[in-house]
């Protein structure tokens, strides 16, 4: 363990995610399931999410996985709010600042989805909270804690995404486990091209 005390938030998370599957809303999920199909969206729509940290970054994937329609997204955080938040940070204003930021973005997140459960911790991370979801997203975190993080993952059979952005420059990194397959239709190489010029 990593010395932190136990949070009980991880049997929450498990009444969230075993709790019966719903229906697909086809009229809110039309454009998603026309591309993604019914498998994959009904796979995803049982997915649970734990996203690490509370900046602008991590509320645009939170965003983005809710309107998406996973199951459970749960966002642990121990900050709160400061001037800096508002520059990236669109659920955020000036009155926020001083609140934690759990308390003010969770509601916000939840509005977006009837259909998915959204959760916030303030507690310290623990392998029990990380082990009951099936991938984690490290936000804007500092490379020991990406390291840590991604080894209690793969002992618990996580997916885990680390996700850090630098102004205009990014970096993202994924590890799916050493069970995972990448199915690639016709095996051939992405083509590549170089844009020389634009007319109209």
């Amino acid at each position: 363990t990593w010395g932190y005390p136990i949070v009980k938030m991880s049997d929450a998370v498990a009444m969230a995610v075993d709790s019966q599957p719903a229906q697909l809303d086809e009229a809110l999920y039309s454009r998603q399931l026309y591309v993604l199909g019914h498998d994959a969206m009904q796979k995803m729509s049982q997915s649970s999410v734990l996203i690490v940290g509370g900046s602008g970054l991590a509320v645009e994937i939170a965003k983005n996985l809710v309107l998406a329609g996973v199951k459970l997204v749960t966002l642990n955080d121990q900050a709160v709010v400061s001037h800096h938040d508002l520059s990236s940070n669109f659920f955020l204003q000036e009155s926020d600042i001083g609140k934690h930021r759990i308390d003010v973005l969770i509601p916000k997140l939840s509005e977006l989805n009837e259909y998915v459960h959204v959760m916030g911790n303030k507690a310290p991370l623990t392998p029990e909270l990380i082990a009951a979801h099936q991938v984690v997203v490290a936000c804007d975190t500092a490379l020991t804690d990406q390291i840590r993080l991604n080894e209690v993952c793969r002992a618990n059979s996580a997916y885990f995404v680390s996700a850090n952005s630098y102004g205009v420059f990014a970096s993202v990194f994924c590890d799916f486990g050493q069970s995972f397959v990448v199915t690639d239709i016709n095996g051939e190489q992405p083509m590549a091209g170089l844009i020389t010029s634009v007319t109209q």
